[in-house]
């Protein structure tokens, strides 16, 4: 007997929709999904469009800005290259009438036998100083002679655990337990104690014997050389001194200032700081033409090196610093 039998009047189990029925819901459940796929795809295809577009103007201002900022650089490089041609003109020009009206020309190179001497004096400051080690050279001989000490204390405190030990089997009976551990301990006492006399200690012995040789040699060196660095360090600010009245002098008398002069820092001082800088430079200048000979009309530091020159040369090191030097002072100009 069903239910609905029991229970008259009654429907506990609903009649079951016919099975056509149930694939007819299923299909338009599927249709449904469809068209909303069909609608995110839409979406989805308009959205890539739309960020493809923006993406390509964005690309197109970018392109369009660094072709502005291209023209604007060239633009000003051409100013530039022509404002230093009008320079270049004006100084042709000023010299020009300079000498029509027999205005005294200059010659800074000219200094005399008695400044180039001055000047090959000061330079003997490098050789000299070559001689002496530097304090990173003398570093690692002072850290060898310091091990010595300790290794001595190292041999010194070995000896004293190996007493100890020896005291403790001296002085304990067999039984006792203190013995056994003496016992098992000496062994490798006596091994450390061996391994900082026969190896540790000569070791640091050889070492710091060498490196007080070396260390006192120096010292020698340093004794009979660093009277010379003085002498020579004297005669370098006596050199940039008097050529830096040299360059000042002509420059009151309102002479005519060589080409490469000129060229590198123009015709008179800037004013303020600047101008302490831009007589630093050039007496430096003038001393470095001094010191090694340069009599270019043109370039204030004559030819560049070779390729390749070992910057480390005290010539090409000063000329480096110098070449940075008159950069800086176009850069503060500018």
């Amino acid at each position: 007997m069903t239910h609905s039998e029991y229970y008259a009047g009654t429907e506990y189990y609903p009649e079951a929709e016919p099975y056509g029925d149930q694939d007819g819901g299923r299909e338009d459940e599927f249709a449904v999904l469809s068209d909303t796929v069909d609608g995110m795809q839409e979406t989805f295809d308009d959205f890539e469009s739309r960020t493809g577009r923006e993406l390509a103007e964005l690309r197109e201002s970018a392109d369009s800005s660094r072709d502005a900022q291209e023209r604007h650089e060239s633009r000003l490089d051409l100013a530039t290259r022509q404002l230093e041609r009008l320079k270049q003109r004006l100084l042709v020009l000023e010299r020009a009438v300079r000498v029509s009206e027999k205005v005294p020309v200059v010659d800074l190179d000219d200094v005399g036998p008695r400044l180039r001497e001055l000047a090959a004096d000061a330079e003997r400051r490098h050789t000299l100083t070559a001689q002496l080690m530097t304090a990173n050279q003398r570093r690692p001989y002072e850290e060898d002679i310091a091990l010595l000490p300790k290794a001595r204390e190292a041999l010194a405190d070995a000896d004293e655990a190996l007493i100890a030990v020896l005291g403790v089997l001296a002085t304990t009976p067999r039984t006792d337990e203190r013995r056994a551990g003496a016992e098992a301990r000496l062994s490798e006492v006596a091994a450390r104690r061996r391994g900082v006399l026969d190896r540790r200690l000569p070791a640091a012995v050889k070492d710091a014997e060498a490196a007080r040789q070396a260390l006192d040699a120096d010292d020698v060196t340093r004794t009979r050389v660093l009277p010379q660095i003085e002498k020579a360090e004297r005669d370098w600010e006596e050199l940039h001194s008097r050529l830096r009245e040299r360059i000042t002098g002509a420059i009151g008398s309102s002479a005519l200032l060589p080409v490469w002069f000129t060229h590198a820092f123009g015709v008179a001082p800037p004013s303020g700081a600047a101008g302490d800088r831009w007589i630093r430079a050039s007496s430096s200048v003038l001393a470095y033409r001094v010191t090694h000979g340069i009599t270019d009309q043109a370039l204030p530091l004559g030819e560049p090196p070779a390729p390749d020159p070992d910057w480390t040369r005290p010539q090409w090191s000063w000329r480096a610093r110098l070449e940075q030097d008159i950069e800086e002072l176009d850069d503060n100009a500018g």
